[in-house]
């Protein structure tokens, strides 16, 4: 019964001797845990420069894709180009020799025969490049294959049919890359 009633009381009658490795063993772990922490975020660090190296080279490898790929598309863009112009060379001569005829004093049957033949050289390669013409007349009205300009009131088509084509409409496979432009059956009044 002789140990103090509060801790005050026990400390006073520790001596110097009896403190100090408590002391020194506290600061060894002190010690060893900034270590533990110093060396942690040393550690932290290196792979943070680490990831922050390879995501500025992930970075600069993808602009340098990007810039490739756009400078690939327009060299592709171009070659298809020069394709598409090479062959319309021939259409462009043979107006060039159509003209001439003409000014040379060909009949009107030789230059529409020339003319004729021309177009025919012109849709065939129209053709290759994957064109079509839209057949709109008599056909229904389609918002997506036909631009109406106007309406004719009849009662020769049903309504909202395509009665007159000012303008053929063209699709390049699927896509329309040039809507018909028509005038399309109301109702008479």
């Amino acid at each position: 019964m002789n140990e103090p009633s509060n801790p005050t009381e026990s400390s006073e009658h520790l001596t110097p001797e009896n403190s100090a490795p408590e002391v020194e063993a506290t600061e060894q772990v002190g010690e060893i845990d900034l270590n533990k922490v110093s060396d942690l975020i040393q550690n932290l660090t290196k792979e943070r420069d680490q990831m922050n190296e390879q995501m500025l080279r992930t970075m600069a490898d993808f602009q340098n894709f990007r810039k490739r790929t756009q400078q690939e598309q327009a060299m592709i863009r171009q070659y298809a180009t020069e394709n598409l112009v090479m062959s319309l060379l021939p259409v462009l001569d043979n107006f060039e020799r159509t003209v001439a005829a003409a000014e040379r004093g060909a009949t009107i049957e030789s230059m529409v025969n020339g003319v004729r033949a021309v177009e025919k050289q012109l849709r065939f390669l129209v053709e290759q490049q994957n064109v079509t013409r839209i057949e709109s007349l008599g056909a229904p009205f389609d918002a997506n294959l036909h631009e109406a300009l106007g309406t004719v009131a009849t009662n020769d088509y049903p309504v909202d049919t395509v009665v007159d084509e000012i303008e053929p409409g063209y699709r390049m496979g699927d896509k329309v890359i040039r809507p018909a432009k028509v005038r399309v059956a109301v109702a008479l009044s």
